[in-house]
């Protein structure tokens, strides 16, 4: 499917291509922050990802599409986007469920790949391992709806197993509208598929990015990974881990940023503007 976007265009065409990959329950508009700070030095797409804000697709028919949320389907979602557009080759910038989708999109157009920056996500099981099936669990009981901002902040404090996660939660959460006058009405919702989330996540645990990463690494593409230091996602025992198993490929780096949890691009942002701009130049 094409994705709905948000396309900030660099005046100079000759000027890199940035394609940015929002996490789990965000939207492209997330971006908006970081893209106000490259969009000087190049041309920047940020899609809402399949479930997720304007490409949310709660119609499929289940007897058609029956795995519509796993990492090549994302990666299908953004070829043909970025054919439509003409917005290739790139550089892939992946937060967080972003990873899966840019590791998918190289291993599906790896010609159409400058580099890869994978931003807080391990590379193989459930939501990358870290909180996995507690992850899930909170998934399922969050309601779609709450009355106001207190009550979806009490949630999140009570229940979200993961503080920078109920940060993230809050951040992309909407007022919703009154259907006849479209007026804010003070209660809170969601823009993304809550099904679709949860989809996502049983459809990863059995996957591994890590073999599409390897094959990246052979043909030297350039791939950047960050963890935020205090991230419960991505364990520094699984992070370290990758370290060593990638240590024969001169062309990956590893990087923790100290005083970020899993909202590192957000987080840390001059942090992690300065890393990905020196990776990217």
């Amino acid at each position: 499917m094409e994705l709905a976007c948000q396309y900030w265009k660099a005046a100079n065409q000759e000027k890199r291509k940035v394609l940015l990959l929002h996490g789990m329950g965000g939207t492209g508009a997330l971006w908006r922050p970081i893209a106000s700070a490259l969009e000087d030095h190049s041309s920047i797409l940020a899609p809402d990802q399949r479930g997720h804000g304007k490409s949310r697709i709660l119609d499929f028919p289940k007897s058609e599409i029956t795995r519509p949320y796993s990492p090549l389907d994302f990666g299908r979602d953004l070829v043909e986007t970025l054919e439509k557009l003409d917005f290739h080759p790139v550089w892939a910038i992946g937060h967080s469920m972003g990873v899966r989708s840019a590791c998918a999109l190289a291993s599906l157009k790896p010609e159409w790949i400058e580099g890869l920056i994978l931003v807080d996500l391990g590379f193989s099981g459930a939501a990358g391992g870290g909180l996995g099936q507690t992850l899930r669990e909170f998934l399922t009981k969050l309601p779609l709806r709450f009355q106001s901002r207190t009550e979806a902040k009490a949630f999140m404090e009570a229940e979200c197993p993961d503080p920078a996660i109920a940060r993230y939660l809050m951040a992309v959460s909407v007022f919703e509208l009154d259907p006849l006058t479209r007026t804010k009405t003070g209660a809170l919702t969601f823009p993304f598929d809550k099904d679709a989330l949860i989809q996502t996540l049983d459809q990863a645990e059995t996957s591994s990015v890590r073999t599409w990463i390897e094959a990246l690494a052979q043909i030297q593409k350039p791939i950047l990974a960050l963890r935020g230091a205090e991230s419960r996602v991505w364990s520094q025992e699984e992070f370290e881990f990758e370290v060593n198993h990638f240590r024969p490929f001169s062309s990956v780096k590893f990087e923790t940023i100290p005083g970020a949890g899993h909202g590192l691009p957000f987080e840390k942002r001059a942090e992690f503007l300065e890393r990905i701009l020196k990776f990217m130049s």
